[in-house]
């Protein structure tokens, strides 16, 4: 009997060195793992370049959205922890407006070597497209990337190139529209023909406005030079607003816009946020910044080492409304306190 118990407390201290053994190794494992876990989440956040990048933004003209755009980039570059002259070089370069000096800075572009380039605008990106196969490519300030000739769709498209799309949010607009003017029947905007992007967003305004239960007037515009006139004649087609659309002509001429609204009487809209600082009595804004931003993100991924030609274009990530209770003050107009309520920046 007592050898039996020897032989019994023998396996009750063996089983105990077990588990205790095993309990060390347990937590060792998963000791290990954690610090595993840690220093890849650490990595992830501190990446940096293997070399001094050499990166380039092709900018079409001075428009505002596109310098928007442009700050968005460099604020996402250092949010990124990118030092400018330490881990890269940003070339910016302006073709003001003019697409022979476009194709031209498109052409240099090519032969220079650039590790990524940022593409700011419908023609600057139709340029591209047409020239460069071989450099990565992030755009943004594009309302269609498609029909800017980019791709098929939004996840078909040209292999070294991907971006963010910022197509102004018109069903939005069109809904304000009906709420802070109930009695609205015909609203009307300038568009540029030569433009894609003004093609693409005129279509848009029209089919949210008809879906809204407005009629749209349109009245084309060929250069700056021509905004004053087009959009008093556009203020004597006995519209109830003006709601003008996104494009490079009319974004960089909108103070001719706001002039002739003012001297008509004809209340003024708009889709960018710097329109209502000028004069519109509201914009509802895609957040240009916030584009150059999510671009910087994509390019991110990018130079990480995922291919352009795997990852989607996007639609830009933030819009804003944006209400200028001065200017509805001079239209005479009362904006609801439900609109006022949601605006994401209001100007007395």
């Amino acid at each position: 009997m007592k050898n039996t118990l020897l032989s019994v407390s023998k396996i009750y201290k063996g089983l105990l060195l077990i588990v205790i053994i095993s309990l060390i190794l347990l937590y060792t494992d998963r000791h290990n793992r954690n610090k595993k876990e840690n220093t890849l989440t650490l990595n992830q956040g501190t990446f940096k370049p293997s070399h001094k990048l050499k990166l380039c933004l092709i900018q079409y003209n001075d428009a505002p959205i596109s310098e928007e755009c442009r700050d968005g980039i460099i604020k996402g570059l250092a949010e990124s922890g990118f030092a400018e002259g330490t881990d890269y070089n940003l070339n910016i370069i302006n073709a003001q407006g003019d697409l022979a000096t476009l194709n031209n800075i498109v052409d240099e572009a090519q032969s220079s070597h650039y590790d990524l380039i940022f593409a700011t605008s419908t023609p600057t990106l139709q340029t591209i497209v047409k020239k460069i196969k071989d450099i990565p490519v992030v755009f943004s300030v594009v309302a269609d990337p498609v029909v800017a000739g980019a791709g098929t769709s939004f996840t078909n498209h040209q292999s070294n190139i991907t971006g963010i799309s910022t197509l102004g949010d018109y069903e939005g607009m069109a809904n304000l529209l009906k709420e802070i003017l109930p009695g609205a029947k015909t609203i009307g905007t300038l568009y540029t023909p030569g433009e894609a992007n003004s093609v693409k967003n005129k279509e848009a305004m029209e089919m949210y406005a008809t879906k809204a239960g407005l009629n749209l007037i349109t009245v084309p515009v060929n250069s700056s030079a021509e905004t004053m006139d087009a959009a008093l004649l556009l203020c004597t087609k006995k519209i109830d607003a003006i709601c003008q659309i996104i494009d490079n002509l009319t974004s960089a001429s909108f103070s001719s816009i706001q002039k002739a609204s003012a001297s008509t009487g004809v209340p003024l809209f708009g889709l960018v946020g710097d329109q209502a600082e000028k004069g519109a009595i509201a914009a509802v804004s895609r957040d240009y910044t916030q584009a150059g931003l999510d671009a910087v993100r994509l390019a991110m991924r990018i130079l990480k080492g995922e291919k352009p030609a795997v990852i989607p274009f996007e639609f830009v990530s933030k819009t804003n409304l944006i209400i200028n209770l001065k200017a509805a003050a001079f239209y005479k107009i009362k904006i609801p306190d439900k609109v006022i309520k949601k605006a994401d920046k209001i100007i007395e």
